[in-house]
């Protein structure tokens, strides 16, 4: 049995690579969109917030041409914006954490280069995975949002 962070990391690893890669989750066969997802990946590198990640989080085995992942702390990102440039990246939201159900929300934001304006929402898409005979498995259609 995975323990609680090992089950976060994995689903939240699937996910990240699903919407990346326009590719379905367990349980589903349509690909899941972020519908700004434009905004994060036009970037040299595409930038995940450490805020609610699991711990060990590594998407090393992206198929290329995939640019770079990099996770990044919100403070380190806010740093990297006042440098010059408008930075879109992603972040995780854990709504719900149980035994048998994690609701994930994947988001696109962006933080801006100047620090008086703050962060803007883009658009998300939230996930529940539900244990199904020791096996995880996103349940009902993704809920998709736009700010």
């Amino acid at each position: 049995m995975m323990t609680s962070n090992e089950v976060l990391l994995n689903l939240q690893q699937s996910m990240v690579k699903a919407v990346l890669l326009g590719q379905p989750l367990p349980g589903h066969d349509q690909p899941i969109r972020l519908a700004d997802l434009e905004f994060v990946t036009r970037q040299p590198v595409i930038y995940l917030v450490d805020t609610n990640l699991a711990s060990g989080f590594d998407l090393q085995g992206l198929p290329q041409p995939l640019k770079p992942l990099k996770i990044v702390s919100p403070e380190a990102l806010r740093q990297e914006a006042q440098q010059g440039a408008d930075i879109a990246y992603l972040q995780f939201h854990v709504n719900e954490a149980s035994e048998s159900v994690v609701d994930l929300r994947l988001e696109a934001r962006i933080v801006s280069a100047d620090s008086q304006r703050g962060e803007l929402g883009l658009s998300s898409v939230q996930v529940k995975f539900m244990k199904q005979d020791d096996e995880w498995r996103a349940g009902d259609s993704p809920v998709y949002s736009a700010a």
